[in-house]
C-alpha cells in the first residue's frame, strides 16, 4: 500500500475519533461537557474545553470566560470544579450499559451499591456513569448535576 494513501486513511480515522470524542453531545451541559473532557485528557492549564464548547455549542456565550472567572474559574477548566461547582445532592448516576453511551464512567475494582450511596435503586457495578441532565441548546447553565459553590 502507497505510504500517502495510508497517512491519509491513518489521518481521517485518527480526525473522525477525534471529532466524536471532543464534540458536546446533544443537550449536554457545560460543566458535564467539561468533566467528560477532564477524565479523558486533563488540564492543560487553560480554558481550551470550555471554550471549544463554547464554540461549538453557544458561539453567542462571548462572557463566558469572564462569568467563569469571576466563580474562581479564572485560569483553568479543573477550576471549575476547584472553585465553581460541586456534585449537587441529586446526580444522575447509573450502572446500566447504555450509560457509557451517554455518560462519564467511573470504574472501581469493587461494585458500587447505588442504593446506598445515592438512592438509586439499580444493583451494584464496577462502573457507574454520570449522566448530563441535559440543557437547552446555546446554553451555558449548569444541569442539575450540579450546584454553584459559595466563595464565601
Amino acid at each position: 500500500m502507497d505510504e500517502d494513501i495510508m497517512e491519509s486513511e491513518v489521518r481521517t480515522v485518527v480526525d473522525a475519533a477525534s471529532a466524536r470524542i471532543l464534540t458536546p453531545r446533544a443537550g449536554e451541559c457545560l460543566v458535564c461537557y467539561v468533566f467528560r473532557q477532564l477524565g479523558e485528557f486533563g488540564c492543560d492549564g487553560t480554558h481550551r474545553f470550555a471554550l471549544t464548547f463554547r464554540d461549538r455549542t453557544a458561539p453567542r456565550a462571548t462572557a463566558l470566560l469572564e462569568r467563569l472567572g469571576s466563580m474562581g474559574a479564572c485560569c483553568c477548566d479543573c477550576e471549575m470544579f476547584r472553585n465553581a461547582y460541586w456534585v449537587s445532592s441529586h446526580p444522575w448516576f447509573t450502572g446500566a450499559e447504555w450509560g457509557e453511551v451517554i455518560g462519564t464512567g467511573f470504574r472501581s475494582e469493587e461494585p458500587i451499591d447505588l442504593r446506598n450511596a445515592f438512592g438509586i435503586d439499580e444493583p451494584p457495578a464496577k462502573t457507574i456513569y454520570l449522566c448530563c441532565q441535559l440543557v437547552r441548546r446555546g446554553s451555558t447553565q449548569p444541569c442539575g448535576n450540579w450546584t454553584r459553590k459559595s466563595r464565601w
